[in-house]
């Protein structure tokens, strides 16, 4: 059993860097010229606010699941509340298993269909998730210990063909933050909204601490900057933006001889694929057991084995990758509404919560 929340801020690392290394430097290349420190920072700040701000709701509310916490303030308020957050994690599914399975295909499985590639990803995701969040909790420390050192490995070597000069201008002297109402901004997003909803629905066997959340928060901010400022200090900004995956880029750029493996792209990818295998993992959990406090009727096995289907029959319905940058476009507004509006309605309903108990204390 967790009692010191150490396994639910491990979950919430490597759940975001499984992510951290793909889409997101592409997007924020083409929302942002120059100055993308000034981008990052801020999206990174509303992430370090909307976690806080979730995760004390949620403790203020005494650990209730988020559903009922959503079910205290009404009967249909809640269904109201997180209808967009079931059809957000249906999408944000789509969108993962289709778009790593184009960067694998481009990297090293090139002969091989796409759809076997997302059988094979929507597949282990739904292992995982049939195991349910406390197998996955466990799996997630194992990640943690096999392929931590390899990554940061792989990263230090990957400054071995930065060009400083890149570095320049720090800051535009015309800067201005018309680029946060871009949707290319507000689609890197991604990164940020929905990872740690999974936090509202966790079994009381896993707690949460603030601290270690924050923790863990804060360790992510380096690879934030590292995921966009090796592709850009190694190829420059106009060459960066032209590439779909700048970070596999970069890696593919370093050079290490006496290394047994010829490619480290491979052994780096490999490494983040375990990570996102677990995202997707957390993801379709999510999805399936806000599915069963919809319809408690249904089975939650069967309720997986149908998402499951379901959403592998959409993501190979996709046509091309321009299609799956509009459907990024789409759901910006649900987007928006994970990234800020749940941590904020959390936030409320579980500080209302706590004064109420409070003034029960008192009287009593």
């Amino acid at each position: 059993m967790d009692k010191s929340g150490y396994q639910a801020a491990i979950v919430y690392v490597v759940c975001h860097m499984g992510l951290i290394f793909f889409l997101y430097p592409s997007d924020l290349f083409s929302a942002m010229d120059m100055g993308h420190w000034i981008g990052i920072s801020i999206s990174y700040a509303l992430h370090a606010i909307a976690l806080y701000m979730y995760v004390k709701g949620l403790q203020w509310a005494a650990h209730r699941n988020v559903v009922d916490i959503f079910g205290s303030v009404g009967k249909f308020l809640p269904w109201l509340l997180l209808l967009p957050a079931l059809l957000y994690f249906g999408v944000a599914i789509i969108i993962t298993i289709r778009a790593y399975s184009e960067m694998l295909t481009l990297v090293f499985l090139s002969s091989t269909p796409l759809w076997a590639i997302q059988l094979l990803l929507i597949s282990i995701a739904f292992l995982m998730a049939w195991q349910g969040m406390s197998s996955m909790a466990r799996t997630s420390v194992l990640l943690v210990i096999l392929f931590t050192i390899p990554i940061l490995f792989v990263l230090c070597f990957s400054f071995q063909n930065v060009d400083w000069y890149y570095l320049l201008p720090i800051i535009d002297p015309g800067q201005s933050f018309h680029f946060l109402a871009k949707p290319d901004f507000l689609v890197s997003l991604f990164v940020y909204a929905g990872g740690f909803f999974f936090l509202g629905l966790l079994p009381p066997s896993i707690q949460i601490s603030t601290k270690k959340m924050m923790l863990g928060c804060l360790l992510l901010f380096p690879m934030f900057l590292l995921s966009v400022y090796l592709p850009l200090l190694t190829f420059g900004h106009a060459t960066a933006e032209l590439y779909e995956f700048p970070m596999l880029m970069t890696i593919d750029t370093v050079n290490i001889t006496w290394l047994l493996f010829d490619r480290v792209t491979i052994f780096f990818l490999l490494s983040l694929m375990a990570f996102a295998f677990l995202y997707l993992g957390v993801t379709l959990w999510v999805l399936v057991t806000l599915a069963k406090r919809a319809v408690p009727f249904i089975p939650q096995n069967v309720l997986l084995i149908a998402l499951t289907i379901g959403l592998f029959a959409i993501s190979i319905a996709i046509p091309n990758w321009d299609y799956l940058k509009t459907l990024q476009g789409w759901i910006i507004p649900l987007r928006l509404y994970m990234f800020l509006v749940i941590p904020l309605i959390t936030f409320i309903i579980g500080w209302r919560h706590k004064h109420k108990a409070n003034r029960t204390t008192e009287v009593t």
